[in-house]
């Protein structure tokens, strides 16, 4: 008489064999063949563009936003107006040029010359100078044109305000501070400058003038000279 066990329970081999048919379905040596799925995704393309291969489509790329125009303006300053330096001067090429880089003082000069050309103020296309200046066409905050235009504002060179900008036309003499940040060849330079321009006659007062020097006093006026023209 066969033990009632044998006929109930299934043996080892074959609990083995119904688990691998449950995880592997498909026998051995066999691939599941991958469903066929069309290219991108199965999204719906529209016809393509002349020398294209049909079934592909160029990603479009939203438009970029255009800059907004500025409008340049002078900035009136008495004291730099009478007494500075010229963004094209010997003076600023030579010392500021370290301090505010290339992109930023070419910049500069740009805008004084639009200015000298157009004293009234004139409309600035950021594009187009961005290109003049070489410093391509990228757009956004951080673009090479805007980043230059925020080194000018923060040295006190210029004022924006929105869509407004108002350039000052001439420089300052660069502080103690700036000087000691030159590189090393150019701060022993700046102070023989510095010496030179202490060394020039000062400017007599108008005062001085009548009770000293005028033509009552018998002798001719003395040349006046600034002591901070430009070098």
């Amino acid at each position: 008489m066969a033990h009632p066990r044998s006929r109930s329970q299934p043996s080892a081999a074959q609990h083995t064999d119904q688990h691998t048919a449950d995880v592997h379905p498909f026998p051995a040596g066999r691939q599941q063949r991958r469903p066929h799925r069309p290219k991108g995704g199965g999204v719906p393309r529209g016809p393509a563009s002349p020398g294209r291969r049909p079934g592909t489509s160029r990603r479009q790329w939203p438009a970029p936003v255009p800059a907004p125009r500025l409008l340049v303006t002078p900035l009136p300053d008495p004291v730099l107006d009478a007494m500075g330096h010229d963004p094209r001067s010997p003076y600023v090429e030579q010392f500021w040029l370290s301090i505010l880089g290339p992109s930023a003082l070419f910049l500069l000069r740009r805008l004084a010359a639009a200015l000298e050309h157009e004293p009234g103020g004139f409309q600035l296309d950021p594009v187009e100078w961005s290109a003049e200046l070489g410093l391509g066409n990228k757009g956004g905050p951080q673009a090479p044109f805007w980043r230059s235009m925020d080194r000018v504002c923060r040295f006190g060179t210029a004022e924006r305000n929105g869509e407004l900008l108002a350039v000052r036309r001439r420089l300052a003499p660069l502080t103690n501070n700036q000087v000691n940040r030159l590189p090393a060849h150019l701060q022993p330079m700046h102070h023989q400058w510095r010496a030179a321009q202490l060394e020039r006659p000062r400017r007599r007062t108008i005062a001085h003038w009548s009770d000293h020097s005028g033509p009552a006093a018998g002798r001719e006026p003395l040349s006046e000279t600034n002591p901070t023209d430009p070098a």
